[in-house]
């Protein structure tokens, strides 16, 4: 049996551990690309079991035995996202409709809105899509200036959740499954482009799921990394 730790600094929704890097982190341990499906919430400071049902399966558990997370085995096919530019990207930030007195994850490492998050905070571009720069956190790389790719997850991840929450009828939604392809090692103290947008879903909801894809891009329209995620919507 290994078992997964989830500090407290990398909460998500309160009082719980942020999706995207939970799932990188469990993604490496397996080693090999897959995709996680989310089933109760993430516990934080926590032994959480991995353990393998079968040859592509596997399931991460809290000490109560819930199931957290469900992980197969999945190469997905991806969207294609155009590129948004810097400039287009920080303008889509300032018009984020979050804050302090509003905003539903306060303390998520990631999205939040204390200042020490990584202010990943998308806004409207205007063509459906949601943006924001990201200038990754010194923290968050090694020695070599290659930044933790659970942290691109985290940031990717967050991204698309404000896309579903605020576009279209806006709901309040939270992450059932996930899948993310980091291409090239993200460097601290670069800024990126993030944006968010229905990829190649239905834009409209399907009840309370939607689906959603995100990808963050250098400033020279590079593809660094991308994602494919479902969401429910909060009852």
């Amino acid at each position: 049996m290994t078992t997964i730790r989830i500090p407290r600094r990398f909460e998500g929704p309160p009082g719980t551990g942020q999706g995207g890097y939970t799932a990188a982190r469990v993604l490496d341990t397996i080693g090999g690309a897959g995709s996680v499906a989310f089933r109760s919430p993430i516990p934080l400071e926590e032994d959480l079991s991995l353990d393998q049902q079968a040859h592509d399966h596997w399931t991460l558990s809290a000490a109560t035995g819930v199931t957290v997370l469900d992980i197969t085995r999945w190469e997905p096919t991806w969207a294609t996202i155009s590129p948004v530019s810097i400039a287009d990207a920080t303008a889509a930030r300032h018009r984020f409709d979050y804050s302090a007195d509003n905003h539903p994850a306060h303390h998520c490492f990631s999205c939040g809105a204390q200042p020490e998050s990584m202010q990943v905070h998308a806004g409207p571009l205007g063509d459906g899509r949601y943006s924001t720069d990201w200038t990754v956190p010194e923290w968050a790389a090694g020695d070599d200036g290659i930044v933790d790719h659970a942290v691109a997850w985290a940031a990717i991840d967050c991204t698309a959740a404000w896309f579903v929450a605020s576009s279209g009828d806006q709901r309040p939604a939270f992450t059932v499954q996930l899948a993310v392809e980091v291409l090239e090692p993200l460097v601290a103290g670069a800024t990126y482009a993030l944006v968010g947008s229905q990829g190649d879903y239905p834009f409209e909801w399907d009840g309370r799921k939607r689906g959603a894809c995100s990808a963050a891009f250098a400033a020279d329209g590079t593809l660094v990394a991308r994602s494919r995620s479902f969401w429910v919507a909060l009852p």
